[in-house]
């Protein structure tokens, strides 16, 4: 008997064994017992919580169904979150694709005293927005590659935005 065959291969059988048992402990959601509240991204180990999309250092979250502004807005607030502020180009590029055909209320509402539009947190809107009546102070983005004013109370999808954990 070559007890150096045997030897070698109680040592391969050994470095298997460890090898499968740190891979099964350290990579767990490759076989299904992942944890479903958050997502991984490849954001250096930030994550955006499940039903959540990344895009550059924001968690943008798409609802499937339909409120007005106002609805909205607080429901973003109970996802700690706010409605998306669009202000740079990039941005609203990505979520009009992810949009598609579907248009989306945004954090963006006319200012009647101070005749401006303005993003939720106040900060000043730089841009054009099309389909201006008198009584629509909301914006809608989707469906074309604009802003669209719309009507607060009429109800849409909306995307809340926040930063990732």
């Amino acid at each position: 008997m070559n007890w150096h065959m045997i030897i070698s291969a109680l040592v391969v059988v050994l470095i298997k064994v460890v090898g499968m048992t740190l891979f099964l402990l350290y990579f767990p959601e490759i076989f299904g017992s992942r944890n479903d509240s958050i997502s991984p991204t490849r954001s250096y180990g930030r994550v955006c919580p499940k039903d959540w999309d990344l895009h550059q250092g924001r968690c943008f979250f798409l609802s499937t169904s339909e409120l007005s502004w106002n609805k909205s807005r607080d429901d973003c607030q109970t996802r700690g979150s706010t409605l998306a502020i669009v202000n740079t180009p990039e941005k609203l590029e990505y979520l009009q694709d992810l949009a598609g055909a579907e248009k989306y209320l945004i954090g963006l509402m006319y200012q009647p005293a101070q005749k401006r539009w303005r993003w939720i947190d106040n900060s000043v809107f730089n841009g054009n927005v099309t389909n201006q009546h008198q009584n629509f102070n909301c914006v809608t983005i989707g469906l074309s590659k604009t802003f669209d004013a719309a009507s607060c109370d009429v109800t849409y999808r909306w995307i809340c935005e926040k930063n990732p954990v």
